[in-house]
């Protein structure tokens, strides 16, 4: 069969699982325009239920969980299931209310531009909550007064007569308040809140401790909480109280028997005496500093952070850890980085080299190394990207041997809440490795590869026709030119196209994954267990915006730096020694928000200077072949 012919079952089968994951697309997109039609409907024969709306940066949950505590002393309060906040989840909670309930409180995500519009058609609260503005879902909104608009509607979105609860210590909530004629609930430490905050204190092992001003008199609340970044939550809900006729007193005494919310400042003391405190349900950059005061002023023996992803940030990642790091160090005795990013912190080594910074690729590595590290009286904090890094793991493992350190499974829930996190199945938990740290300094830039293994060249880019020319699939444009130039044909495997070549005498596979590019973890760690292969043992060919058109670059490590499918891939493998080729494309697409650019199409004017950068990807996607199979000839000597 000749290189360009068509396998006639491989075909059938293309078309097969195309037609699938195009049934399963429509199924999913009519089920959820039901569910919406229906929440709306619904929301109409609710007219006696007090619908509360509280969006935000941060403190959204909290905020929810306890606004449900005060509600719930004037009568039955429904509220979202958790950070229950996407439009499947709203929908959910509106269709779950019913008539008997007196108040129903909702938590909205605005997780990108008008993104809150259809949660507000269909809640339709006559109580909103706007807790912060900050750089949250950057990637998004590319500015601060961006994010700040797309909150400001739920408040512009409120009834005549409805109530709007607002932090007035946050400039950008201030300035959209101020901009109303609707009544408003103030609070905050500034002279001008309705419910104002006179003094705060948390001190571990001390519980958080308030004391608040309102029409002239001052209370007391002393709560079973902890951490300094928990009082909006807790005003915010005295305000929702206030607007729904609550007695303070009455709305101070709920929220004196108030937990943390799972995930947000949730401190847990094991049988060993070691206290953990989860602060690790997302982490933005700008969320660092509350956690690591708290770690501050807290009263222990000694005192751990350990940081894992720090999400969506405008830094790149050298200068995102590296920052974490030295703030970190100035607060704790021991301090641990995890993740596959670690190894772009190698700067913070000249902050300190007394070994009380620790790198770990993996959670799983972290909490090998703690198991015999903590003490009793140790207070350690755990900070990151739930989705991540699952960094709970650390504190379950200290319980009972957890099974599962999947790294890539992107599951939102906690992994106590998952059956897979004890079951011993091989799929799930992979061979046993020993932990190692690392510092900066001592990273190695490269791993031998295994005689007898395969290279595999990952072209990244979206499947379909339709993305097929465009600027984010340069990877798999370069998979083109070395299949041709080979000779190789490709054929349907279960994880994208596959063609298979012989670099000097060694095998080689050129992959094309059958995943979207912000997915290409999944797919490509499913293709290197199943197939007995590593991170080493790949390649992969990339777009770089960073890169002036035309040129290419080889990288042997380091960050994604704010590539998402490449990000997808070393959370998924745990590691970030993976060598790539980066292929210019800057100056394409000026103007325009990257997710336009990335999906523009490559036939324009400036197709030759593109081209040239692709030849010299070629090139250099094939010396990096051939190092290697020379290098597995010497070893096989």
């Amino acid at each position: 069969m000749g290189g360009n012919d068509v396998d006639p079952v491989a075909y059938a089968q293309a078309l097969g699982a195309s037609a699938a994951r195009l049934g399963r697309g429509l199924h999913w997109a009519l089920n959820d325009r039901k569910r919406h039609f229906h929440a709306f409907l619904h929301r109409k024969h609710l007219s006696n239920v007090l619908f509360v709306g509280i969006t935000g940066s941060a403190g959204k949950t909290s905020t929810k969980d306890f606004a449900t505590r005060v509600l719930s002393t004037l009568g039955e309060c429904q509220c979202s299931d958790r950070s229950g906040n996407e439009h499947s989840r709203v929908e959910e909670t509106v269709l779950s209310t019913r008539r008997e309930h007196r108040f129903c409180v909702v938590e909205m995500s605005a997780s990108e531009p008008d993104y809150l519009n259809r949660s507000i058609r269909v809640v339709r609260p006559r109580i909103a909550v706007l807790t912060v503005v900050a750089l949250e879902h950057f990637s998004a909104f590319r500015s601060i007064d961006a994010i700040a608009a797309e909150k400001r509607k739920l408040i512009d979105a409120l009834p005549p007569g409805g109530v709007a609860v607002l932090n007035r210590d946050d400039p950008q909530v201030r300035a959209i308040g101020e901009s109303r004629a609707g009544p408003t609930i103030w609070v905050g430490r500034d002279e001008g809140a309705t419910v104002r905050l006179i003094d705060a204190q948390s001190a571990w092992p001390a519980p958080l401790t308030l004391v608040v001003e309102f029409e002239g008199k001052r209370y007391e609340l002393i709560t079973r909480l902890h951490g300094m970044q928990l009082v909006t939550s807790l005003l915010c809900a005295l305000g929702v109280g206030l607007a729904a006729d609550v007695r303070i007193d009455d709305a101070l005494e709920a929220l004196g028997g108030a937990t943390n919310s799972p995930g947000r400042m949730q401190v847990e003391t094991l049988e060993d005496g070691v206290t953990f405190v989860r602060d690790d349900f997302k982490a933005p950059q700008w969320s660092l500093q509350a956690p690591l005061d708290f770690l501050r002023e807290a009263h222990a023996r000694r005192k751990v952070a350990v940081i894992g992803t720090i999400s969506d940030t405008p830094n790149e990642p050298a200068r995102r850890y590296a920052k974490a790091a030295r703030a970190a160090l100035e607060v704790a005795d021991l301090v641990l980085l995890v993740g596959p990013h670690t190894i772009s912190t190698e700067r913070a080594n000249r902050i300190r080299s007394d070994g009380s910074l620790r790198l770990y690729p993996s959670t799983r590595d972290a909490a090998a190394f703690l198991r015999s590290e903590l003490r009793s009286g140790d207070v350690v904090l755990l900070k990151g990207t739930n989705k991540a890094d699952h960094l709970v793991r650390i504190l379950l493992d200290r319980r009972k041997a957890v099974q599962c350190w999947e790294s890539s499974c992107r599951k939102i829930m906690f992994c106590d809440e998952c059956p897979r996190a004890w079951t011993p199945v091989s799929e799930f938990a992979g061979p046993t490795a020993p932990a190692t740290a690392r510092t900066p300094a001592s990273t190695a830039t490269g791993s031998a590869p295994r005689p007898g293994s395969a290279t595999i060249v990952v072209g990244l880019g979206n499947p379909g026709d339709r993305y097929r020319h465009t600027v984010h699939n340069v990877g798999q444009l370069v998979l083109d030119r070395l299949a041709e130039r080979t000779g190789a044909s490709w054929a349907t495997g279960r994880h994208g196209l596959e063609a298979r070549l012989s670099i000097d005498g060694s095998p080689a596979i050129l992959l094309k994954l059958d995943q979207p590019m912000n997915c290409s973890g999944n797919g490509l760690s499913a293709y290197l267990e199943e197939c007995g292969y590593q991170a080493s043992d790949c390649i992969v060919v990339l777009d770089d915006a960073d890169l002036p058109l035309g040129r290419a670059r080889v990288k042997r490590n380091g960050g994604d730096a704010g590539h998402k499918g490449m990000r997808s891939i070393l959370q998924a493998l745990s590691t970030d020694v993976i060598r790539r080729v980066r292929v210019g494309v800057r100056g394409r697409g000026e103007g325009q928000q990257a997710s336009e650019f990335v999906l523009s199409r490559t036939d324009t004017r400036d197709d030759t200077i593109l081209a040239a950068g692709l030849a010299t990807a070629e090139r250099l996607t094939l010396e990096l072949m051939t190092e290697r199979s020379q290098h597995e000839i010497a070893s096989a000597r």
